[in-house]
């Protein structure tokens, strides 16, 4: 609607100008027709004044009246005391004075009932008399109001088709800002295989559809390229860290004393830490930039959820907490039901980590377009001001940095839910944190 308001904007001030110019024009050649018809008469009177005087003027005026050529002027002539000698007017206005050049008075011609608006010329004559020359004005009066009501109705016509001019201009931009917005949520979402049909477009949207796709492309080579060399590297570095554990597992079996044993556990548990680090730094990226699409199937979340709660119920159990589903309902839900289980895992190992009491829940609910699975402790939660940085790469709060871990927990949830379209987001528990999992479902229907 601002859109279709903005071009009714446009229009109407594209067309009031014109109309204005249009109107004005028209008035002008009228008023113009009327004084080169005064200034013929004029001409002509005057000449006969200057051969023959105040005879030959009187004449001229009978002559007019006789033929009928004053049937539509005014006409009068007078002497120096305002006594009229000549004309069809019966006395001179007595708020005209002569020499105006041009002024619009209403006057009974003689015979007449009715005023008639005229557009009058005084002249004094050498000799003392005065001359009133008036052409009738009422066809432009009639004029200015049929203009005035074609230009009106024009303006009317104007908004209906500015409006309509402006919704058209709105779907065409619309129809293409949504192809551009389907495009870019795919491309967010991990796909880099979309492109915009540049022939579909008109010439100047296929030119941003052309930088679109160059853009796209490049993007894509990079991410491609970014895959290869994360892979390539996790790889070179997992098999030397698999044989270095190897070669420190068997030199701790030949040590004899308790000290070098001790030493090279330690070396083999930071060996262990380094490979799960490069296994979830793969996963993240991977989920990242969209792969694993091909391995979603369905599956129940409800039971999900209930498998994750039974394996973690002892070690719970342990530290003295429990965890418990909130409701078992069965959802079905289309997605790589492993990231999903590793994603609630973290959250939950997050959960025995750092609330330290109380119960940990899970729950799920079908949200139509989407589900949503939450995870809640009674620990001391997240700030707000921290909850941003929470949920980066490597990003660990002070509070943590004395417990065992790498910083990809949270970045792990973070890749899984856009991996299926969604997002994560901490809530306040009160006490406590909440995690929830917002997951897209692929090609939603709504229920009839």
């Amino acid at each position: 609607m601002r859109v279709a308001l903005i071009s009714l904007a446009f229009s109407v001030l594209i067309s009031v100008p014109v109309l204005l110019f249009v109107y004005h024009q028209t008035d002008s050649l009228f008023e113009q027709r009327i004084r080169t018809r005064i200034d013929d008469r004029e001409r002509n009177l005057l000449y006969g004044y200057g051969r023959s005087g105040s005879a030959s003027v009187v004449a001229a005026i009978k002559e007019e009246m006789s033929t009928g050529m004053v049937r539509n002027g005014a006409i009068l002539l007078v002497d120096g005391r305002g006594q009229k000698i000549a004309g069809n007017i019966a006395a001179w206005p007595p708020t005209l004075r002569a020499g105006v050049d041009w002024v619009e008075i209403r006057l009974y011609p003689e015979g007449s009932r009715q005023t008639v608006l005229f557009a009058l010329r005084t002249i004094r004559l050498p000799s003392g008399e005065r001359l009133l020359l008036g052409t009738s004005v009422e066809d432009r009066e009639r004029m200015r109001a049929s203009l005035l009501e074609a230009l009106v109705g024009a303006l009317l016509l104007a908004i209906p088709l500015g409006l309509i001019g402006g919704l058209v201009l709105l779907r065409v931009t619309e129809r293409r800002a949504r192809a551009v917005g389907r495009v870019a949520a795919q491309i967010a979402a991990g796909d880099f295989t979309h492109r915009l049909d540049e022939q579909a477009e008109g010439e100047e949207f296929a030119m941003v559809a052309a930088a679109i796709n160059a853009m796209l492309e490049r993007i894509e080579e990079l991410v491609e390229q970014l895959r290869l060399v994360t892979d390539s590297l996790a790889h070179d570095l997992r098999s030397p860290l698999t044989r270095m554990r190897a070669n420190i597992e068997k030199a701790a079996g030949y040590a004899a004393a308790e000290p070098e044993q001790q030493a090279l556990e330690a070396i083999s548990g930071d060996i262990d830490r380094l490979l799960r680090l490069i296994s979830a730094t793969l996963e993240i990226g991977r989920a990242e930039a969209g792969m694993g699409r091909q391995q979603f199937a369905e599956f129940d979340l409800g039971e999900l959820l209930r498998d994750i709660c039974e394996i973690y119920q002892p070690v719970a159990e342990e530290r003295g907490m429990s965890i418990e589903v909130e409701n078992a309902m069965a959802i079905r839900y289309l997605g790589d039901r492993q990231m999903i289980g590793r994603a609630v895992a973290n959250l939950t190992d997050n959960a025995l980590k750092y609330a330290g009491q109380g119960n940990i829940r899970f729950a799920a609910a079908d949200l139509g377009d989407r589900v949503e699975v939450t995870v809640s402790d009674a620990g001391p939660g997240i700030p707000k001001e921290l909850r941003a940085d929470a949920v980066g790469k490597y990003r660990r709060l002070e509070e943590a940095r004395t417990t065992e871990g790498s910083g990809l927990g949270l970045a792990m949830v973070r890749a899984v839910a856009r991996l299926h379209g969604g997002e994560v987001a901490l809530e306040d528990n009160q006490p406590g944190l909440r995690v929830r999992l917002s997951l897209r479902r692929e090609n939603y229907r709504p229920r009839s």
